[in-house]
């Protein structure tokens, strides 16, 4: 699924300036503001970065975002608002360690040229599925070689 450029630039504004101020969204917005607003980073010689909105219980709430804690609390004490500091909800473990893809040499199993894709269903296929009742031998040859620890879940074999 795509996200909404917004969307990312908010996540990607709260993560690279980590310091945080949140202000409740008055029902006019805050055009009456938005002049103090940006003369507050002028004097700091910072860019104005929003992170990411948020909805609780019908109030709007946005986020400002700043390089630097002296800077969010700055800016809390002349605004007021709730003061944050972000921090990633899960690890990037991705990034840490890229999962390696097994790769799969074509192979003819019962009269048909299996592919990688064909590796990938079947082997997905057996992982999700409790209960095989047959298995050809050409099957069964085939999960031994490549997914021993998968054998269990064939039916026994037949005398």
């Amino acid at each position: 699924m795509s996200r909404r450029k917004v969307e990312i630039t908010g996540l990607m504004n709260e993560r690279d300036f980590p310091h945080g101020v949140e202000l409740a969204l008055p029902p006019g917005g805050f055009r009456s503001r938005s002049s103090e607003f940006e003369a507050f980073h002028r004097e700091l010689g910072i860019p104005i970065r929003r992170g990411r909105g948020r909805y609780e219980a019908e109030q709007f709430y946005v986020r400002f975002c700043f390089p630097h804690a002296i800077a969010a609390d700055a800016f809390r004490d002349r605004f007021g608002g709730e003061r944050l500091t972000y921090t990633p909800q899960k690890p990037r473990s991705r990034a840490l360690k890229p999962k390696s893809k097994r790769i799969y040499a074509p192979r003819i199993v019962t009269d048909h040229i299996m592919l990688q894709e064909d590796f990938e269903r079947l082997h997905k296929f057996l992982l999700e599925t409790e209960d095989i009742s047959e298995v050809s031998g050409d099957i069964r040859e085939l999960v031994e070689e490549e997914w021993p620890e998968l054998v269990h879940k064939l039916p026994p074999k037949a005398p």
